[in-house]
């Protein structure tokens, strides 16, 4: 069929086209910048949390380092101070077997130390083990190379266990020869602090002498290394470079070093151990995002799908309206052909809606399932801006099921036929004051409710029309003390049969002179911070209103509460 209507129709048709493709277009940009500063928020933050582990491991190994550091000069500087008491006594002529009581006097009297013993020039050994000694000849030549003053030598096994000798000088007296003393510690005592540090990562302790060659050696899965073998292996800590690979991984390495260079701790953690829980909550953090991106992308697809669905009614319906006036001139019959067209395209037009309503409602019932899932996850492992963003995705979208339900209810009103009766508004409205005065007990509300307020008209929607403006006084009443509201009827003027029915409230108020629009779908006066709600209340109460061929409109000052007036008919008159 062609169309023959005025070129101004289909002008209007070509111009909702257009309209509709720039509000896609727009749409479609709004959605890919949200999701494009989801996604840049993302890796920042992502980003941020790395240098953040990384540097809270990197501070630990170091308060690690520094305790055993701390130590370690504890024990060198007490070996300093007992090898200068046990070389003044040798000097100052005591015998062998004095000096040798010495000797065991300063093994008694610290307990760092496993023996104590002086290699003398003339290859002779006193040692607090006395014939079992673990000093050896070959030993004592060794350690006689490390030096003319105070050193930690290399670690060396004795009596079963692996020791670490302090060396220093021994200075011969007249006719007597020098040498060199020797206190020898295990390195189990010198790594033992290492040992109460809970860690869950890989982590590895050496305390380096000043030829860079290690001393003692900790790793987190074996405690004290009490092997040489072992110690050696981690030559690849001890060779300066900026990213160690220890055993195929990759090493994070905090140092500390003893004043005057006596010796150095490294303290080593695996990279990969360190992020293990960053990488836990960046996959979190991952699935969150892309879960936000996909309900993002059903919201899009359905609001163009809506929007796509009412540009083809609008088009229609312009097309059907340029036919009507086309024909306007024509027979009755065009005319009511034309107008049954009409209502018809109206009723398309509500089951649309009808069933917009309820695609919208999918998407949202999916996005709030699977945030609902992914809560004990977030709450286990996530941060507290993860769990917050989560909880305003469900909030969200319970408010958007929460606004399709209330639009579904506004559809409905014109489907169902009126069930006319005769009521009392008075007993109905005092019941649900009542009900709100219960649900809140404490709070100081007076009303009053004139007697007598008998109409004729359907229960279900005028109990609508009362818990809608009656809860709406209450809400926007909350922060007066004590809250006044009062229901009350009046005979119109000029409108004989006709009641006007009052609802005041003390509450917040507005501007009427400025509240246009107010009986329309979402137009509100407050913002949902200061008083919750859909917006959908007031144009289903003139709905209501209008299907029982009555009118509304309000009265409000801001500050000085609010005002609605709705006509009915009275009882008398509607019979």
């Amino acid at each position: 069929m062609t169309d023959t209507g005025d070129p101004d129709d289909f002008e209007q048709v070509r111009a909702l086209r257009r309209s509709g493709r720039r509000w896609l277009a727009l749409l479609v940009g709004s959605m890919l910048l949200l999701l494009a500063l989801a996604w840049i928020g993302f890796v920042q933050q992502t980003h941020y949390e790395r240098r953040q582990t990384l540097e809270a491991v990197a501070a630990r190994d170091g308060n690690l380092a520094t305790a055993v550091m701390h130590y370690a000069v504890r024990v060198f500087r007490l070996s300093g101070a007992v090898g200068t008491y046990l070389e003044g006594a040798y000097r100052s002529g005591v015998s062998e077997d004095v000096f040798l009581e010495l000797l065991l006097d300063r093994l008694r009297a610290n307990e760092i130390f496993v023996e104590m013993a002086a290699c003398l020039d003339d290859g002779r050994i006193l040692s607090t083990r006395l014939a079992q000694g673990t000093l050896t000849a070959e030993d004592c030549a060794r350690l006689a190379k490390d030096g003319q003053e105070l050193t930690m030598a290399l670690p060396q096994r004795g009596a079963g266990l692996l020791l670490v000798p302090f060396t220093l000088p021994l200075q011969g007296a007249p006719g007597r020869p020098g040498g060199l003393l020797v206190a020898m510690t295990p390195v189990t005592r010198l790594l033992g602090v290492m040992d109460e540090a809970s860690l869950q990562e890989e982590t590895t302790a050496v305390i380096v002498g000043r030829d860079g060659q290690p001393r003692a050696a900790w790793h987190s899965g074996q405690g004290v290394l009490t092997e040489i073998a072992p110690m050696e292996a981690l030559a690849p800590l001890l060779q300066g470079r900026p990213d160690p690979v220890l055993q195929g991984r990759a090493q994070l390495v905090s140092e500390r070093g003893a004043p005057g260079g006596e010796l150095n701790v490294l303290v080593a953690t695996a990279r990969d151990d360190a992020l293990a829980e960053f990488h836990r909550r960046r996959t979190v953090g991952l699935l969150a995002c892309g879960l936000l991106s996909l309900g993002m992308i059903a919201v899009t697809l359905v609001l163009a799908r809506m929007q796509a669905r009412a540009t083809r009614q609008a088009a229609s319906l312009a097309r059907a309206r340029g036919r009507l006036q086309a024909l306007n001139s024509g027979l009755d019959e065009q005319v009511r052909q034309r107008t049954v067209e009409l209502e018809q395209a109206y009723r398309d037009l509500e089951t649309f809606s009808y069933t917009i309503a309820h695609d919208v409602r999918a998407p949202l019932a999916a996005i709030g399932t699977y945030a609902e899932e992914l809560e004990p996850a977030v709450a286990a492992g996530g941060t507290e801006r993860h769990q917050r963003y989560l909880q305003r995705i469900r909030a969200n979208a319970a408010q958007m099921d929460t606004l399709t339900r209330h639009l579904l209810d506004l559809g409905r009103l014109t489907r169902a036929p009126l069930q006319f009766t005769t009521l009392d508004l008075a007993a109905m409205a005092r019941e649900i004051l009542a009900g709100l005065q219960e649900c809140d007990p404490l709070r100081p509300v007076q009303w009053e409710v004139q007697d007598g307020l008998a109409v004729r008209g359907d229960p279900a929607l005028l109990r609508q029309v009362l818990e809608n403006l009656l809860g709406n006084a209450w809400k926007f009443s909350a922060g007066r003390d004590p809250a006044r509201i009062s229901v009350s009827a009046s005979e119109e003027r000029g409108a004989p049969g006709w009641n006007v029915f009052t609802v005041r409230d003390n509450g917040a108020g507005f501007d009427s002179s400025t509240a246009t629009g107010l009986f329309q779908p979402f137009r509100r006066m407050h913002s949902s911070d200061e008083f919750p709600g859909t917006g959908v209340g007031l144009a289903t109460v003139q709905r209501i209103v209008a299907l029982h061929g009555g009118k509304i409109w309000c009265e409000a000052r801001e500050g000085e509460g609010a005002a609605f007036f709705f006509t009915l008919p009275a009882a008398e008159a509607a019979g």
